[in-house]
């Protein structure tokens, strides 16, 4: 059995699910082109404006085997048709893979942007492959405090008191029975201020006997 320094891993994320290559790629192509952005701008000429890196690409060759050789990596290896519903399985999924290759840097998430098979003519059952990795960058939303100042509340509207215009016949003990059901309370009546001073003024012995004295055409506040 050969055993390389390298070993090809294509995992979940999670490390959940995990498939070792049991035949290492002969090469693996990594791509990082650039994606900066050309404008011609009139009378200065070309200006280069500098983008971010693109995401890397990974494409590899290899092939499941039907049988062990000097080739495979490791003992049992998964049977080729196995090996290969997963890895579509995976692409259907489309979720966030791993592509670990011990012996390099390369440790990354992926996600699989092509993976083609045939059975390999050479050796019946052998599966071969052609796979297309891409580099899968996670996006965090940005998220924004805002505060909402909240209006302050309004107080509530002083209840506009009632007033009564004075008819032959009113008194004060009679103007209390009718509005607070309560003759007895004729007294709130006399002591609202405008009312006591509009009283006093119209008639002085209003003084000595507090609100005996109204006259029509007054007009009393009923607190």
């Amino acid at each position: 059995m050969a055993k390389s320094i390298y070993q090809f891993w294509i995992s979940t994320n999670d490390n959940k699910e995990r498939l070792r290559l049991p035949v290492n790629p002969s090469s693996i192509d990594v791509s990082n082109g650039s994606s900066n952005e050309s404008i011609d701008v009139s009378n200065l000429g070309e200006v280069t404006v500098i983008q971010d890196s693109p995401a890397k690409q990974f494409q590899f060759s290899s092939f499941f085997p039907a049988h062990t050789s000097p080739l495979v990596e490791y003992n049992n290896p998964p049977k080729p048709w196995s090996a290969i519903k997963k890895i579509e399985k995976w692409k259907i999924s489309k979720e966030p893979l791993r592509l670990l290759v011990t012996g390099t840097k390369i440790n990354v998430p992926v996600s699989v942007e092509s993976f083609d098979y045939s059975e390999d003519g050479g050796a019946v059952g052998d599966l071969r492959f052609d796979i297309s990795l891409k580099e899968y960058k996670f996006v965090t939303p940005r998220t924004i405090k805002v505060k909402i100042k909240q209006p302050k509340p309004r107080p509530a509207p002083k209840p506009k008191g009632k007033t009564h215009k004075v008819v032959r016949g009113d008194t004060l003990w009679g103007l209390a029975g009718r509005y607070y059901k309560n003759s007895l309370q004729w007294r709130k009546i006399w002591n609202e201020p405008s009312n006591k001073k509009m009283m006093i003024a119209r008639d002085k012995r209003n003084l000595k006997q507090p609100g005996h004295w109204i006259f029509p055409g007054q007009v009393l506040k009923i607190p």
